[in-house]
């Protein structure tokens, strides 16, 4: 998984002046929450997942193998992802779609989680426990769907 220190902040920040931020300056970028957005957005393409990128809707990335090596899209795709993470946070209104019955517990903490890293820094405790039962849910309906098939 790639680490903040391997994110090209610079680039970042021409991403998001290029797209959403043009009438902003360069620190005021660098000072902003949709940075951190992005910068997320990058750490999740680490993990192959691409939120922004042409996908078939079955979670595969349609791009070819240039396309996916292209840096500069990938930024672009991080600072769109990022304004648009920024809409749906001021609107209070996220979509994420239904639950997976072999998953819903999972699901369920995972959004509870989200609430509680929502409410400040006091319930970052909670959050975690969560995540870990989260996890440990997703492990074993893993398991069990590995058993079936």
């Amino acid at each position: 998984m790639a680490e903040l220190t391997d994110i090209d902040d610079s680039s970042l920040i021409d991403a998001l002046h290029a797209t959403c931020c043009s009438s902003w300056h360069r620190a005021e970028i660098a000072e902003d929450k949709l940075l951190r957005f992005a910068q997320t957005y990058l750490m999740m393409a680490s993990c192959s997942y691409r939120p922004g990128a042409p996908s078939d809707g079955f979670g595969n990335i349609c791009l070819a193998k240039e396309e996916l090596a292209d840096r500069a899209r990938l930024y672009d795709e991080a600072a769109h992802y990022a304004a648009r993470f920024e809409r749906e946070e001021d609107k209070h209104s996220f979509s994420i779609g239904c639950s997976n019955f072999s998953t819903n517990r999972a699901f369920i903490l995972a959004i509870e989680a989200a609430r509680l890293l929502g409410g400040g820094s006091g319930g970052n405790v909670f959050a975690i426990k969560l995540l870990r039962l989260a996890i440990k849910e997703i492990k074993d309906a893993e398991a069990r769907r590995r058993t079936v098939s």
